[in-house]
């Protein structure tokens, strides 16, 4: 009986080409449920799972209107993104505006 042998998967390149993009802000990422969680500043901002980007919805104003908002009752608020924008010049600014408004939202910090 051969071994099954491991197939080469390109998710890691693609995470560490996200995360190059996002390299001036304090950005990491945790493997977990076959994605990879992404945080920002401490705040669970997103989730990079093949070549997508799923960011968490906040409300942001200033992001393409390719990208599809969800709408309020979906069960899942997230935006895609695909890696085609990955070199967008507003990506780095949605991370950090969404883990602003994500500690915000969080109980008790107003009195942070």
């Amino acid at each position: 009986m051969s071994e099954k042998k491991a197939v080469p998967y390109q998710e890691e390149s693609l995470v560490a080409e996200w995360m190059d993009r996002l390299k001036g802000l304090n950005v990491s990422t945790r493997k977990m449920f076959g994605c990879y969680c992404l945080y920002c500043d401490g705040q669970a901002v997103g989730w990079i799972h093949d070549s997508v980007l799923s960011l968490r919805e906040v409300g942001l104003t200033f992001l393409p209107e390719e990208i599809k908002r969800p709408a309020p009752q979906d069960k899942i608020q997230e935006l895609v993104i695909p890696f085609d924008y990955v070199d967008a010049e507003w990506l780095p600014k949605a991370v950090q505006d969404t883990a602003d408004l994500r500690k915000k939202q969080l109980p008790g910090a107003a009195h942070r």
